[in-house]
Protein backbone atom coordinates (compact mmCIF):
# COMPACT_ATOMS: atom_id res chain seq x y z
CA UNK A 1 0.00 0.00 0.00
CA UNK A 2 1.24 3.64 -0.84
CA UNK A 3 2.40 5.57 2.14
CA UNK A 4 1.19 9.81 1.99
CA UNK A 5 3.96 12.03 2.21
CA UNK A 6 4.28 15.92 2.93
CA UNK A 7 6.56 18.23 1.72
CA UNK A 8 5.97 20.56 4.80
CA UNK A 9 6.23 17.85 7.05
CA UNK A 10 9.58 16.86 5.36
CA UNK A 11 10.69 19.98 5.40
CA UNK A 12 10.84 20.30 8.94
CA UNK A 13 14.06 18.10 8.86
CA UNK A 14 16.21 19.80 6.63
CA UNK A 15 18.98 21.75 9.05
CA UNK A 16 21.34 22.30 6.27
CA UNK A 17 21.51 23.67 3.21
CA UNK A 18 21.94 21.34 0.24
CA UNK A 19 20.61 18.10 1.90
CA UNK A 20 18.41 16.11 -0.09
CA UNK A 21 15.55 14.55 1.94
CA UNK A 22 13.69 11.38 -0.22
CA UNK A 23 10.00 12.36 -0.05
CA UNK A 24 9.04 9.78 -3.11
CA UNK A 25 10.60 7.47 -5.39
CA UNK A 26 9.12 6.32 -9.11
CA UNK A 27 10.73 3.64 -10.46
CA UNK A 28 14.09 4.50 -10.94
CA UNK A 29 13.75 8.35 -9.66
CA UNK A 30 13.03 9.73 -6.80
CA UNK A 31 11.34 13.34 -5.62
CA UNK A 32 13.84 14.93 -3.08
CA UNK A 33 12.90 18.28 -1.37
CA UNK A 34 16.23 20.47 -0.12
CA UNK A 35 16.57 24.16 1.37
CA UNK A 36 18.82 25.67 -0.47
CA UNK A 37 20.74 28.79 0.47
CA UNK A 38 23.82 30.77 -0.51
CA UNK A 39 25.57 29.27 -3.75
CA UNK A 40 26.05 25.32 -4.44
CA UNK A 41 29.59 25.12 -6.57
CA UNK A 42 29.15 24.82 -10.40
CA UNK A 43 28.54 21.38 -11.20
CA UNK A 44 27.84 18.67 -13.87
CA UNK A 45 25.72 15.38 -13.57
CA UNK A 46 25.43 12.57 -16.24
CA UNK A 47 21.66 13.03 -16.21
CA UNK A 48 18.92 15.41 -16.03
CA UNK A 49 17.55 16.94 -12.83
CA UNK A 50 14.14 18.57 -12.33
CA UNK A 51 13.83 21.94 -9.88
CA UNK A 52 10.52 23.25 -8.67
CA UNK A 53 10.38 25.57 -6.36
CA UNK A 54 8.28 25.68 -3.72
CA UNK A 55 8.87 28.60 -1.47
CA UNK A 56 11.33 31.67 -1.58
CA UNK A 57 13.43 32.51 -4.86
CA UNK A 58 16.40 30.04 -6.61
CA UNK A 59 18.83 31.15 -9.16
CA UNK A 60 20.01 28.86 -11.42
CA UNK A 61 23.60 29.70 -12.87
CA UNK A 62 25.39 28.26 -15.45
CA UNK A 63 28.94 28.81 -17.04
CA UNK A 64 27.75 29.09 -20.65
CA UNK A 65 23.97 29.90 -20.58
CA UNK A 66 22.13 32.97 -19.32
CA UNK A 67 20.90 32.75 -15.38
CA UNK A 68 17.74 31.41 -14.60
CA UNK A 69 15.39 32.82 -11.89
CA UNK A 70 12.34 31.09 -10.48
CA UNK A 71 9.73 31.55 -8.26
CA UNK A 72 7.47 29.59 -5.93
CA UNK A 73 5.52 27.37 -8.84
CA UNK A 74 8.12 27.73 -11.45
CA UNK A 75 10.46 24.59 -12.60
CA UNK A 76 13.35 24.30 -14.88
CA UNK A 77 14.77 21.12 -16.08
CA UNK A 78 18.67 21.28 -16.27
CA UNK A 79 20.06 18.92 -18.70
CA UNK A 80 22.66 16.47 -18.41
CA UNK A 81 26.57 17.95 -18.80
CA UNK A 82 25.21 20.81 -18.37
CA UNK A 83 27.24 23.05 -16.27
CA UNK A 84 25.30 24.71 -13.50
CA UNK A 85 25.18 26.10 -9.82
CA UNK A 86 21.38 26.66 -8.09
CA UNK A 87 21.96 29.59 -5.41
CA UNK A 88 19.40 31.39 -3.14
CA UNK A 89 20.27 34.74 -0.70
CA UNK A 90 17.01 34.36 1.24
CA UNK A 91 17.14 30.83 1.43
CA UNK A 92 14.33 28.41 -0.82
CA UNK A 93 12.29 25.19 -0.30
CA UNK A 94 12.98 22.53 -3.54
CA UNK A 95 11.35 20.00 -4.65
CA UNK A 96 13.84 18.07 -7.17
CA UNK A 97 12.81 15.20 -9.22
CA UNK A 98 16.28 12.94 -10.12
CA UNK A 99 17.41 9.34 -10.50
CA UNK A 100 18.50 7.63 -7.49
CA UNK A 101 21.50 7.17 -8.56
CA UNK A 102 22.80 10.56 -9.81
CA UNK A 103 24.49 11.31 -6.29
CA UNK A 104 27.11 8.76 -7.47
CA UNK A 105 28.00 10.88 -10.80
CA UNK A 106 28.43 14.42 -9.69
CA UNK A 107 31.28 16.22 -11.57
CA UNK A 108 32.89 19.24 -10.05
CA UNK A 109 33.63 21.57 -12.72
CA UNK A 110 35.24 25.10 -10.98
Amino acid sequence: MAKKTSVTELSTHLKEPFVHLELAGVNDHAAYVIRCEGDYPFHSHTKDELYYVVEGELVIRYKNAPTETLHPGDCITVPAFVTHSPSSTAGALVLMVKPKDMFHHLHENG
